[in-house]
């Protein structure tokens, strides 16, 4: 007769492989998956935002492409929402796959409007481009932040914008040596658009060497645990509930305001500085952004501190900076309506610095705050699919923000008083609901499962799949 089930030799063959040292490959590594979503991050978005970062995607005029813009993000927000419950069911590799296709053909678009004035064709990839990004985002965000262990978080964060950073700061690189002798106002050589294109091409086959997250290893020895809902519609009641709960509800003012600022600061860029300056802001400006992502990881990722204090510590900074920058945005305006015919600020001449200084202080403090509330939805979000919806959500609402700063700038005769107003009162309106939810965050709300558990579940698995007798 055979061993009951109850028999301890039995048991110890269901344990004993848990014993045995795990093998790991670097490919399965953390390290290897951040630097995989890096890669991807740098040629996609983050050359889209060293057009950005020109003025106007390198325009003469500002107005068609914040139209395009506004395009680009209104489908976006549509589609990330909806996104994290997608990729939730064909996995996470694939849906940034999927996101990376888009980023060439705005890329063409912009192109195609220079050279030729084809408004059409720069606004449909502009279309392709929103619906791309709606599933890179949702994907890029729940990698970055779901892979790593709750501890490393911050750190790994301010790696990936770093990654999307170095985008903009190599485009940069690239606009100032082909553009520095033009020192007028005006649109971006045409040869700059098809490097940025050929870059933006690597994203789809980096994307592609993506671990699955069942297959990722931490340091740690924790394991990143999925969920799949039971069917499709099932995916979409659970995004649809999330975004009903009291958390997110109270969270959206601060998702809608994170990146709102980017509209205005193009459409500054392109009325105020000469093509030179605007490429040096393209390259100098995102250290900026990569300052400020380590500033925020040290104190989000210092275990010693109490969760909620650093949480506190870090909204109160950015929310200072940034209500800094529009007051002193307020200022200038003022004086520069005042002036006839409108200023226009060469590098390192009179001015400059003073009207500089505001870009570099929206990219600290924007990317900053970017990086606190992915942090902190993170602590929020149970498994790797809970916070594929979570960062679907946050993307999609900040993309809702963004079709609306767009829109905003897409009209020759705005008034920028207007659109300085609704950056400072949406910033300050969003400060005591963002704190209510800080006062209940306690600790992280991962499910941990160890590598042991893992081994243990499959031996347990192959031992009944065995003991099962063929017919």
């Amino acid at each position: 007769m055979g061993p009951s089930a109850s028999d301890p030799n039995e048991e110890a063959v269901v344990v004993e492989p848990a014993q045995q040292p795990v093998k790991h490959s670097v490919f399965r590594s953390v390290p290897f998956q951040i630097a995989v979503a890096c890669g991807v991050s740098f040629t996609a978005p983050g050359m889209w935002d060293a057009l950005g970062g020109l003025g106007a995607g390198g325009a003469a005029e500002p107005y068609a492409v914040s139209a395009a813009n506004a395009l680009v993000y209104g489908l976006f927000a549509v589609v990330c929402v909806a996104a994290g419950a997608v990729n939730n069911r064909i996995g996470l590799r694939y849906g940034l796959a999927l996101g990376a296709v888009g980023y060439p053909l705005y890329g063409a678009g912009l192109y195609t409007n220079d050279v030729s004035a084809t408004t059409w064709f720069m606004l449909l990839g502009s279309a392709l481009c929103g619906v791309s990004a709606g599933f890179f985002w949702a994907a890029e965000a729940a990698i970055v932040i779901g892979y790593p262990s709750p501890q490393d978080r911050a750190l790994y964060l301010a790696v990936w914008q770093s990654a999307k950073a170095a985008g903009p700061i190599v485009g940069g690189a690239i606009n100032l040596g082909l553009n520095a002798r033009r020192s007028a106002a005006g649109s971006v050589g045409s040869a700059t658009y098809i490097v940025f294109i050929a870059i933006m091409c690597l994203g789809l086959p980096t994307a592609l060497c993506l671990s699955d997250a069942r297959r990722v290893w931490r340091r740690d020895g924790t394991r990143v645990v999925v969920h799949k809902e039971a069917t499709w519609a099932a995916e979409f009641r659970a995004v649809g509930r999330l975004l009903a709960s009291r958390r997110v509800l109270l969270l959206l003012p601060a998702f809608f305001i994170s990146y709102f600022y980017n509209g205005f600061a193009s459409t500054w860029l392109t009325q105020y500085f000469t093509v030179r300056a605007r490429a040096f802001s393209s390259f100098l400006t995102n250290f900026a952004g990569i300052f400020s992502s380590f500033l925020v990881a040290a104190l989000l990722d210092r275990q010693a501190i109490f969760i909620r204090t650093r949480a506190r510590l870090a909204f109160s900074a950015i929310v200072a900076v940034l209500v800094g920058t529009w007051v002193w945005a307020s200022v200038l305006q003022s004086r520069f309506y005042g002036q006839q015919p409108p200023p226009v600020f060469d590098w390192f001449r009179g001015g400059f610095g003073s009207a500089y200084a505001l870009v570099f202080f929206w990219t600290f403090a924007g990317q900053a705050f970017q990086q606190f509330l992915y942090w902190l939805v993170g602590q929020y979000a149970t498994d790797l699919s809970s916070l594929s919806y979570h960062t679907g959500i946050l993307r999609g609402v900040e993309a809702l923000g963004q079709t609306v700063a767009w829109a905003m700038q897409s009209e020759g005769n705005a008034n920028h008083f207007v659109s300085i107003g609704l950056n400072f009162g949406i910033t300050v309106l969003c400060i005591p609901f963002t704190w209510i939810v800080l006062s209940e965050l306690d600790r992280s709300h991962e499910i941990r499962a160890t590598e042991v558990q893992v081994v243990v579940e499959d031996a347990s698995n192959k031992q009944q799949d065995d003991s099962v007798p063929s017919v």
